[in-house]
């Protein structure tokens, strides 16, 4: 109930933005926003004058600054303002074509004059906030996304700090080629304060683009995989499954490549794994799905075996702590897997990983592709039957984690929590 009633208040905070700022009123949606910023808090402050920052959340972004500073002493608290908000301002100044990420440089003189006034409002708007709450900084986790690109101005307007906890780095053989290309052409020079990055290879796609100078951008590894590195010495309860579903048509701006529709691989994925909990229902199963993309009332989940259950939304990398099997497939999920110790399974039952190796992320180690319905099923069973045990990471994992999390241990979490301690003060 409480959370419905939530929900239903920001319903009407947007509703109400959106009429004043047509109306011109920054000073009036200075005070609703600020009745909808909210304190994290699960993150404490040990400081008596602490610093203010205002996260704009993004999934997996949020419960990074979550992992590095839970139970953590910190002279920095943080604030939540949903992401709407500055998306129902933008389009008081724009329209829906303009709602690109990764496309964001503005070149007709009409154009630039309405980011002007996007800005200015949006400037004004924040002056009026610091009577409800001083800020010291903004965070947001990507230096591409359309609605948060022009904030940077109005930190600059305001002497604020803008942060750049940039997100997005797991990227295909296809994307990494383009993306220094893409950065450049489509989008004007980052003005943020500091960038953090999850690993070496997104810093130099972003030097080479010239969308950032060397010493804006540090390197931090991934802050949620420091759970999964975690992980590696509990023992996961036994004859449990996670199956992080494929989403059907995964692509990026970057890729510039038409969209490949992955249904037929996850169909069949369905099919096996729905087969061996009929025939094992004995065995529990977690569906994992994403907001937005996958819904229970999809008919490829209906019904569910009773011994399956689907969650909806969030983060899922919790669910690797008691999986005893984890299938997934071209997601950033495939790398905590790794670094957990769990044991992964990925589908490959038309040879995707190699007729389509630039568009899916690069696994080094071919032990986890299953290629035929006989191996999924008996992969699934050896690893459920197995006795935990902690292994080494191997020298192909060890490489596939460095490129793509940035860190092959549990650390990254405290370097962006030295990150941000250094950039606020």
């Amino acid at each position: 109930m409480k959370r419905k009633l939530y929900i239903f208040f920001v319903y009407i905070s947007l509703a109400l933005i959106n009429l004043f700022v047509k109306t011109n009123s920054p000073k009036i949606c200075a005070f609703i926003i600020s009745l909808n910023i909210r304190k994290l808090k699960i993150i404490k402050s040990n400081s008596k004058n602490p610093k203010k920052i205002l996260i704009f959340p993004k999934s997996n972004g949020t419960e990074d600054i979550i992992e590095s500073f839970k139970n953590k002493k910190s002279n920095i608290i943080f604030f939540l303002l949903p992401r709407p908000f500055l998306q129902k301002i933008f389009l008081c100044f724009f329209d829906k074509n303009y709602c690109q990420d990764y496309f964001t440089k503005l070149t007709k003189l009409k154009d630039i004059k309405k980011k002007n006034s996007y800005v200015n409002f949006l400037t004004s708007t924040f002056r009026y906030i610091e009577y409800f709450i001083q800020l010291d900084g903004f965070v947001s986790f990507n230096l591409f996304y359309y609605a948060e690109k022009y904030f940077e101005e109005v930190c600059k307007n305001l002497n604020k700090k803008f942060i750049i906890l940039h997100k997005e780095s797991a990227f295909t053989p296809l994307e990494e080629k383009r993306a220094p290309e893409i950065y450049k052409k489509f989008n004007d020079k980052s003005l943020s304060y500091k960038i953090s990055v999850y690993s070496e290879s997104q810093r130099k796609i972003l030097i080479k683009s010239k969308i950032a100078h060397k010493n804006q951008i540090a390197v931090v590894g991934t802050p949620r995989s420091d759970y999964a590195y975690k992980l590696r010495k509990i023992a996961p309860k036994e004859k449990v499954i996670v199956f992080y579903l494929i989403e059907y048509n995964r692509s990026t701006p970057i890729s510039g490549s038409k969209v490949k529709n992955w249904g037929k691989l996850y169909n069949q994925t369905l099919k096996y794994l729905f087969e061996f909990a009929k025939n094992n229902p004995e065995i529990q199963i977690i569906l994992k799905g994403k907001t937005g993309v996958h819904g229970k009332g999809q008919s490829n989940l209906n019904p569910l075996p009773q011994n399956c259950r689907f969650i909806d939304g969030g983060s899922g990398h919790s669910l690797l702590r008691n999986a005893s099997a984890v299938i997934a497939f071209n997601s950033t999920i495939v790398f905590e897997t790794i670094a957990s110790n769990r044991n992964l399974i990925i589908p490959n039952f038309n040879k995707e990983n190699k007729i389509y190796r630039n568009i899916l992320h690069k696994i080094e180690n071919k032990k986890y592709f299953v290629n035929s319905k006989i191996q999924f099923n008996r992969k699934i069973k050896l690893y459920l039957d197995l006795n935990y045990k902690n292994k080494k990471l191997s020298s192909p994992d060890i490489r596939t984690l460095k490129y793509f999390l940035g860190n092959i241990d549990a650390t990254a979490g405290a370097q962006i929590r030295k990150f941000l301690e250094k950039t606020i003060n």
